[in-house]
């Protein structure tokens, strides 16, 4: 049989893709779980989807890459790619603010990027089928064939870019959740407020932080510096270090000339020990109901933070 090089790139493409997030999955198996049962859609059948997609998708990829059952792998995998796309239309008009499951690096997308990638693999896997089941195809198809390939690669591959340059989020399980309840006592010592008393209707940014902390620093000043950006976004900095470091922190940063950004003592720890972590700066990033929307875990600048808030 003469070898169909269209068709071997399509295939490798989806092999590398469902290779890498099927084994994701399987690694990050109970935050993927936690994921599926926050869904609308899936959590019933979460215990269920939890291992047989990423399964499924590597038993895809061995279907693929073997030449006598491409052909069928390629129809199977037209129709996932198109229920994925489907399904994240769908929590998309269901809500906005919700994420999806697709695990890794693909998960930094947003929303609509998210679409527009799936969009691409379905047309992609057309077009794969299309190469192969065509026998002898004219010099006009192989033109547009070809042509629309490298025009969808091409996509997929922008996306991807932009996922990679997006600031690593990690994924808890915990998105989707409410914050948790964490009373604390502003730098005034008299005070008191409790994260059940943040209004809703904006998204806004916790920060946990230790007062010595050199990137926690950095990104104060980084953000000092970017006020303007973040004029609409209500900033919390929580620390669970000693109430009069946190007061020498808020002045030596001149924080009280900043009316959208509040500091509070977290005596208990609540805030670090919700989120299983003792690293700083702890981003953490709520929408608009106070629902996690993402955990930054790499110190990001201020605008990409202030990105990070608006997709």
């Amino acid at each position: 049989m003469k070898r169909n090089i269209l068709a071997d790139i399509v295939s490798y493409f989806f092999i590398l893709l469902f290779l890498y997030t099927g084994f994701v999955k399987l690694t990050e198996i109970s935050t993927f779980r936690q994921q599926l049962s926050s869904s609308p859609l899936m959590g019933s059948i979460a215990g269920v989807i939890t291992w047989a997609l990423p399964i499924g998708e590597i038993l895809l990829t061995i279907a693929l890459f073997t030449t006598r059952w491409r052909l069928p792998a390629l129809y199977v995998t037209a129709g996932l790619m198109t229920l994925f796309t489907g399904y994240v239309i769908t929590i998309l008009l269901i809500d906005d603010q919700l994420t999806c499951s697709c695990g890794g690096i693909i998960q930094e997308l947003t929303p609509k990027q998210h679409v527009l990638f799936n969009s691409a693999c379905v047309i992609l896997s057309l077009v794969g089928i299309m190469a192969i089941r065509r026998q002898q195809p004219t010099r006009l198809f192989k033109w547009l064939t070809n042509s629309s390939a490298i025009g969808l690669l091409a996509v997929i591959g922008w996306s991807l870019f932009t996922a990679f340059t997006a600031p690593v989020s990690e994924k808890t399980g915990l998105e989707g959740r409410v914050i948790p309840s964490i009373p604390l006592l502003l730098t005034d010592s008299t005070t008191r407020l409790n994260t059940d008393d943040i209004p809703a209707g904006k998204p806004f940014v916790v920060i946990g932080f230790d007062p010595w902390c050199n990137h926690c620093q950095e990104l104060t000043v980084d953000i000092i510096y970017h006020i303007e950006v973040f004029k609409d976004t209500r900033i919390f900095y929580i620390t669970p270090a000693q109430f009069k470091n946190m007061r020498t922190f808020y002045r030596y940063y001149q924080l009280s000339h900043y009316p959208n950004i509040v500091m509070g003592w977290d005596s208990a720890n609540i805030l670090f020990t919700y989120f299983k972590t003792d690293n700083t700066p702890l981003i953490v990033i709520f929408d608009a109901k106070k629902r996690l929307k993402r955990v930054i875990s790499q110190q990001p600048t201020a605008t990409e933070l202030a990105q990070s808030i608006e997709n």
